[in-house]
């Protein structure tokens, strides 16, 4: 294939653009504010659920305060009762002595279940706090992740920003090249990562990064100039410049 040196030049320049455009696009979408992201959401998942369970057990300690709450008001209201009874002096006396005997019971039973009770609400007012904390820590991490993602929207504007002229320049720029040789030139992109084309430096391809065999270095000192030479290793187009020492 041949084409002229000034295609050939403008073909380099445009893989200076190519290379450009996947390295801002490797770094939109590795920034490593991604990452952290992703760490605050896996966190925040974490707590989320942890609330979501102690809710529940939260709940349950609830209706078992409510139940201990009852349970005491019953025996009290019991209480209340027989000490109405004793009051009256009604009765025979073998029976205000049996409701004396009750008191003392019920009042023992009150004291029991107000433990019970006491351990419960403490048990509730813990879950509580517990629930609180765990909100406060959501809360925290949302706000750190809204301000990272601030961060996040930023920089990948000025990324888009920047393949947006980049994708400017490259339309501008391979519209003045040779259509056969951008067509060979996308085709080799395709298949070797993005790379199509790489200058000669120093006797070296910078495509594949190995030095040329003086046999090849000679065969292309002799090439004319609108020809267009390849590679032998990684068959990736080769552009002679001032700098390829051949």
């Amino acid at each position: 294939m041949k084409a002229t040196p000034l295609d050939q030049e403008r073909l380099l320049e445009l893989q200076k653009i190519d290379t450009q455009i996947l390295q801002a696009e490797h770094r939109q979408k590795t920034l490593p504010e991604l990452a952290e992201i992703t760490r605050l959401n896996h966190e925040i998942a974490e707590i989320t659920q942890q609330r979501n369970e102690l809710a529940v057990e939260h709940s349950d300690i609830k209706r078992e305060l409510a139940k201990a709450e009852e349970d005491v008001e019953q025996v009290r209201s019991r209480k209340k009762r027989d000490e109405a009874r004793l009051a009256s002096g009604t009765g025979s006396a073998k029976d205000l002595e049996n409701l004396q005997h009750e008191v003392v019971t019920l009042d023992r039973r009150i004291a029991e279940l107000e433990e019970v009770e006491l351990e419960v609400m403490v048990r509730f007012e813990e879950a509580e706090q517990q629930i609180s904390a765990l909100a406060e820590r959501i809360s925290s991490l949302e706000s750190e992740k809204t301000s990272i993602e601030s961060v996040v929207n930023s920089k990948v504007d000025e990324i888009v920003n920047e393949l947006v002229r980049l994708s400017s320049d490259r339309k501008n720029l391979s519209s003045t090249i040779d259509g056969e040789l951008i067509t060979l030139y996308e085709k080799i992109r395709g298949d070797r990562d993005g790379l199509g084309a790489a200058e000669i430096l120093r006797r070296r391809c910078t495509g594949c990064q190995l030095d040329l065999t003086a046999a090849d270095a000679a065969k292309f000192a002799a090439t004319a100039p609108d020809e267009v030479i390849r590679c032998e290793e990684c068959r990736r187009i080769l552009i002679r410049t001032a700098d390829s020492g051949l």
